[in-house]
C-alpha cells in the first residue's frame, strides 16, 4: 500500500509539473516585401552608436552595415544560417571571404566583434550556445582568409536582439544571422 501511494504522488507530480513551451504562431511568410526603410526602423542601434570606432560606421542596411575602411566606403554583409545550422555553405563561405577582404584594412587596435544571433525557437540556453557557434564559425572563416585571430572576438546575443519581430519564417530567417562590427 506504502508504494502504491509514493507511485501515485510521483505521477501526479509529473502531470502537474509538466514542460513549459514558448507559444509561437506559424504563418506564412508575407507576399508583399517590405521596404527597406520599415526594415531599419525595426533594427537596434543603441548599442552600435557606442561601439563605432572613430565614426567608421557610415550606414546600416538591411543586411549589413557600411564602414568606412582606409578611406573608402565598404559595405560589410551579415552572414546568414539555416535553422538550427552553424555551419557555412557555398554561398555563406564566400559572403565571409569577401567580408575578410574588406576587413583587412582596419587599422590596428580595431577590434572585429562576430555577433551571434538566432530566431526565438528553442530555450534560451541553446539559443546563445548556438548563436556563439555561429559567431565562432565565422571568426574561424575571418582568420583562415588572414585575419589576425587576436583581432577578432565573438558574442553572441541568442534571441535576445532581433532585428524582426513578426511571427513567419521570413522574419525567423533574418534573425538566425552574425554580424560584424568595428570596436576598439
Amino acid at each position: 500500500m506504502k508504494k502504491l501511494s509514493i507511485y501515485t504522488f510521483l505521477v501526479a507530480a509529473v502531470l502537474f509539473t509538466g514542460c513549459s513551451q514558448k507559444e509561437v504562431e506559424v504563418s506564412q511568410p508575407e507576399t508583399t516585401p517590405k521596404n527597406s526603410e520599415t526594415m531599419l526602423n525595426n533594427i537596434d542601434n543603441s548599442n552600435i552608436q557606442n561601439e563605432m570606432v572613430n565614426d567608421a560606421l557610415v550606414e546600416s542596411a538591411e543586411n549589413g552595415y557600411y564602414y568606412m575602411i582606409n578611406g573608402k566606403k565598404e559595405f560589410i554583409e551579415n552572414i546568414y544560417f539555416g535553422f538550427d545550422k552553424y555551419s557555412l555553405n557555398a554561398d555563406t563561405k564566400a559572403i565571409a571571404k569577401s567580408n575578410a577582404m574588406k576587413l583587412s584594412g582596419v587599422q590596428s587596435g580595431t577590434t572585429i566583434k562576430v555577433e551571434g544571433n538566432c530566431d526565438e525557437w528553442g530555450t534560451d540556453e541553446y539559443n546563445y550556445a548556438l548563436g556563439l557557434k555561429r559567431a565562432k564559425v565565422v571568426k574561424d572563416s575571418l582568420v583562415m582568409e588572414g585575419i589576425a585571430s587576436s583581432a577578432v572576438t565573438v558574442v553572441s546575443f541568442g534571441e535576445s536582439n532581433p532585428v524582426c519581430t513578426d511571427k513567419n519564417a521570413s522574419c525567423w530567417q533574418k534573425n538566425r544571422r552574425s554580424e560584424h562590427k568595428l570596436v576598439k
